[in-house]
């Protein structure tokens, strides 16, 4: 049986673009699949690339503003956000680093693992 590896989708919103890559690079080196999306400037934009690429973990790397209506949209999608100031989403985080170590924890609780029993 073998692990499946935690799918994170990576936008950018009102941030220039290469903001996320950093994040992108920590994330695959712990062994998440990441999809960089590049900039995205409209909540369309972000809730059709998720549907398309259909992720456990939608990560928005904002600026100033942030996509509202964002996790109503995307109800089944686990959100997260990157960036200076307030923000409404409910996983934010200012640094990268905080990002990545959040994403490392919610891997280790979601991603089915066999039983050290099972052979």
């Amino acid at each position: 049986m073998t692990r499946r590896l935690l799918r994170v989708v990576l936008a950018e919103f009102g941030v220039e673009e290469g903001s996320a890559a950093v994040l992108g690079r920590l994330l695959r080196d712990d062994g998440v699949e990441v999809v960089y999306a590049g900039r995205l400037d409209t909540l369309e934009h972000l809730v059709r690339t998720a549907e398309q690429e259909d992720p456990d973990i939608l990560g928005v790397v904002r600026g100033a503003s942030e996509p509202e209506g964002l996790a109503e949209a995307l109800p089944d999608v686990l959100l997260f956000a990157v960036g200076n100031g307030p923000g409404r989403f409910e996983n934010a985080f200012e640094s990268l680093e905080e990002a990545a170590n959040w994403v490392s924890g919610v891997r280790s609780h979601t991603v089915e693992t066999p039983s050290d029993r099972v052979r």
